[in-house]
């Protein structure tokens, strides 16, 4: 073998070797300010955590959402404020009902009559992760009285330079007796975890059978939904996929699916309201998987994943 050989084969080593130690050594770093919480890889954002309550003109105020969500070369994909429905805000969870003591304490789904206080109680970093906690009340703004608490642990994890995860959990505990929350009044019933995502034209919804086709009312498709479309505008197609445990929400609906103008949502309990009981806890578990066009057996393999990392 002569001496250019060796050389071509040393140098394609080096660069293979120096990528792979780039993805094993990426540097993760929180950036706090008074609005919230930065996450930094290499320098570049990747999710802002709201603390602070934001509103628009003093209305729509909600904390405990994440927005900006980025793509992985750098594009917003969630939306604050959107003009069809300004109260939704980037990766949220909220319920249109909530009782306490009998009575109705508020919509938290349009922040009325009702607000949040947020305090990130820990941020910590290891070789591939980057974790938040927070704790959280949420206060009628009658007798500005704590009705629930709630806990929240928000994981980032790069498997690849292309994939990349954000893992919610949640916990929500009563703080009042007689509490209860409940979806929208209608047979839609929604409520729960609902990302809203910036649509392309050209989305299309997929699960583990194939392609589903977004309705009205909630459809049952299993335990995830990729979102496949060209997100970053440059006509390629990419992907994002929304993870939940369906089977451990109690009164699960089914899918709330829609290809413009709304939030993505796995719907719970429903129209019928569910009691919190003091000393017990809500808990439920979702991820957002932001990818460049892997395919459903793939995704099932980062299910299992998700379903292991409890």
């Amino acid at each position: 073998m002569n001496q250019f050989h060796l050389f071509n084969r040393a140098f394609c080593l080096l660069v293979f070797l120096s990528l792979q130690q780039h993805l094993c050594s990426q540097e993760l770093r929180f950036k706090k300010d008074t609005e919230g919480v930065l996450l930094l890889e290499d320098s570049k954002p990747r999710y802002f955590y709201q603390v602070k309550t934001k509103s628009l003109d003093g209305k729509y105020g909600r904390a405990n959402y994440v927005h900006p969500l980025y793509s992985n070369n750098g594009k917003v994909i969630t939306e604050d404020f959107p003009e069809d429905h300004l109260h939704h805000h980037g990766i949220f969870w909220s319920w249109h009902q909530l009782y306490a003591e009998g009575k109705r304490v508020g919509d938290p789904w349009l922040s009325k009559e009702i607000y949040w206080e947020a305090e990130v109680i820990e941020t910590f970093v290891n070789e591939k992760t980057a974790t938040l906690k927070s704790e959280i009340k949420w206060f009628g703004a009658t007798d500005k009285k704590a009705v629930l608490k709630e806990h929240l642990e928000l994981t980032y994890e790069r498997f690849n330079q292309e994939t990349y995860a954000l893992t919610f959990k949640i916990e929500l505990s009563a703080l009042k007796d007689g509490v209860c929350i409940g979806g929208s009044e209608d047979a839609k019933g929604y409520g729960g975890f609902s990302p809203r995502i910036k649509l392309p034209g050209d989305v299309v919804f997929e699960s583990t059978n194939g392609i589903i086709t977004p309705q009205n009312l909630p459809v049952q498709a299993g335990t995830w939904i990729n979102l496949k479309g060209s997100f970053n505008n440059s006509g390629k197609i990419s992907g994002i996929v929304i993870m939940g445990e369906p089977e451990k929400l109690p009164n699960y609906q089914g899918w709330i699916l829609r290809s413009a103008n709304s939030m993505q949502n796995m719907a719970f309990p429903g129209r019928e309201p569910i009691a919190i009981k003091n000393g017990e806890k809500l808990e439920f578990r979702n991820q957002i998987l932001v990818h460049k066009n892997i395919n459903i057996s793939e995704i099932e393999d980062y299910y299992k994943k998700f379903k292991g990392g409890k």
